[in-house]
């Protein structure tokens, strides 16, 4: 698990980020989720459309800055962060490009505030699956889809100029 703490709200306490690998519960997790189970409180978002840490800490910072100014366009932070990470403005399409899906394995998890030992037990009870160390995300990442739920050219190849076109294009988003 990798935690942060985000300059702008301290209050808030930390982003804890955590990826798991191999999860064979996604589709009973997203029934959860969707019947907005409180026990499932966390950011699930399909690893195939990260490319690195940073993008969700962008999104989580977004996220969090929306609460604080009342500014949600979802249901809470949570969603938010996943809602953020996505180009659109459109909430479903953002929550199912970038959230769970029936078949999803591999899966980061994101949790405002708590502290990381709490978070780690309640994961390890609910998760089926391995918890592996976050700098692993940068190989469950699928490319093309990254290339087109981002519309960046095929062109670009270069890992840190394909992170700094999808931040661009999360802060692009949240400008308005």
């Amino acid at each position: 698990m990798y935690s942060s703490s985000l300059e702008p709200f301290p209050s808030h306490g930390l982003v804890h980020i955590s990826l798991y690998r191999n999860v064979k519960n996604a589709k009973e997790l997203r029934k959860r989720l969707l019947s907005r189970d409180l026990e499932l409180s966390y950011a699930f978002i399909d690893a195939k459309v990260i490319l690195d840490k940073f993008q969700v800490l962008v999104a989580s910072n977004i996220a969090i800055y929306n609460e604080t100014h009342h500014k949600l366009r979802t249901h809470n932070v949570h969603s938010e962060i996943v809602y953020s990470l996505s180009p659109s403005t459109n909430i479903r399409e953002s929550l199912k490009n970038h959230g769970l899906s029936d078949d999803t394995t591999d899966v980061v998890i994101v949790k405002v505030g708590e502290s990381a030992e709490t978070i780690q037990t309640h994961l390890t009870k609910i998760i089926k699956g391995e918890e592996r160390d976050v700098e692993e995300m940068t190989g469950c990442v699928d490319l093309a889809r990254v290339k087109k739920y981002y519309k960046i050219a095929d062109s670009i190849s270069d890992r840190e100029e394909l992170l700094k076109a999808v931040v661009g294009s999360i802060a692009i988003k949240n400008l308005s």
